[in-house]
């Protein structure tokens, strides 16, 4: 009796009401929707589209009543889940849209449109998941690196599909995950070590940031933004590998080797340099006044200022003094380094020592 009376109740009133099952099969149309939409409804409905990602939409959908006058319903639609989390169908209601309505929702679409282009414009991957892990939205940069089409990855929990290992090869609990974190915590967390992965099964490094999403400061979400850092990753270590191979050459190089600042500190200076003036270390000759090096110290005034002029120095003889007093006799070769603005940052060259 009471289900009777409440169907009798769902059908009288205005408000179309429409509910479909986990097939697409519409189970409950009452008549307000039977006289908006006809006795089925078209694939692109959005009933059918909050089934498809598992979330709730609201749309503007065109409708033509039985005289050919064409007119648009909001529409409110989303999916339904059972105790477990599975999905079970979908539920939709319709009103026409009055004038005042109207605008306020062209305006609220409109600004959802531009987000959305922002949102495409970047190249960087950008989804949101809801509380639950479930993918509401992703953009086309996160769809292609990630080696998917945006249909399969909205509705779905993504760390099952895309976070499921650490960088070690283990499985990555989802309780241990940084964004699970932010979704329970309301805590803002980046990352720059670990992997997603592709449709395919590969892995690429990535960095990522994943922040809480709030509405009237109730916890709703989270949105994490990521970058592939594989490209990164591979300069970094050819610098490592380049720096590896400067500093054995530096090291091992028959000539002294230096860098001076322009107002006489010495930033660098390689084993054959310390040797060659008798010091112990590199620190200990770098605690020593490059003027006081010269046994004229005139001599670095003017190649200095030659340098600045000319940018370099080829094959310039020069006498320096070693710890002990001695005086040696050296050739050097040098280059002012300098910065966009041709600021002088610090001179840089080498000794040999004439036998």
């Amino acid at each position: 009796m009471q289900g009777n009376f409440l169907e009798s109740a769902l059908e009288a009133a205005d408000l179309a009401l429409v509910v479909c099952d986990a097939s697409r099969n519409i189970v409950f149309s009452n008549r307000a929707a039977r006289q908006l939409f006809g006795r089925s409804l078209a694939e692109n409905h959005p009933i059918f589209r909050s089934l498809e990602i598992g979330n709730q939409i609201a749309a503007d959908y065109p409708v033509t009543d039985e005289n050919g006058t064409q007119s648009s319903v909001l529409v409110s639609a989303r999916a339904l889940f059972d105790q477990s989390g599975n999905k079970t169908g979908a539920v939709a209601t319709c009103a026409p849209l009055a004038e005042a309505a109207r605008a306020q929702f062209n305006e609220a679409a409109q600004a959802k449109k531009q987000l959305e282009l922002l949102l495409e414009s970047t190249g960087e991957g950008i989804f949101g998941v809801d509380l639950n892990g479930r993918c509401t939205f992703v953009n086309g940069s996160a769809a292609a690196m990630l080696g998917y089409r945006r249909e399969d990855l909205l509705g779905q929990r993504l760390h099952e599909m895309i976070h499921h290992t650490d960088a070690s090869g283990q499985p990555y609990p989802p309780s241990k995950c940084p964004v699970y974190i932010t979704l329970h915590q309301a805590r803002f967390h980046r990352i720059d070590d670990e992997f997603f992965f592709r449709a395919d099964g590969s892995r690429f490094p990535i960095d990522y940031s994943s922040y809480p999403i709030f509405d009237q400061g109730v916890l709703r979400g989270a949105v994490v933004t990521f970058s592939d850092t594989s490209g990164r990753k591979k300069i970094e270590a050819a610098l490592r590998e380049a720096e590896i191979k400067y500093r054995t050459l530096f090291d091992n190089i028959a000539e002294g080797v230096y860098q001076t600042s322009p107002n006489g500190e010495l930033l660098r200076a390689n084993k054959a340099l310390v040797a060659m003036l008798g010091y112990a270390s590199e620190d200990e000759l770098r605690a020593v006044d490059v003027n006081h090096l010269y046994v004229r110290p005139e001599d670095r005034q003017r190649l200095t200022e030659q340098l600045e002029r000319e940018g370099r120095l080829v094959e310039v003889p020069l006498e320096l003094k070693c710890k002990d007093g001695r005086n040696i006799q050296v050739i050097e070769n040098a280059r002012a380094v300098c910065d966009e603005r041709q600021r002088v940052l610090y001179y840089e060259g080498t000794l040999s020592l004439v036998r």
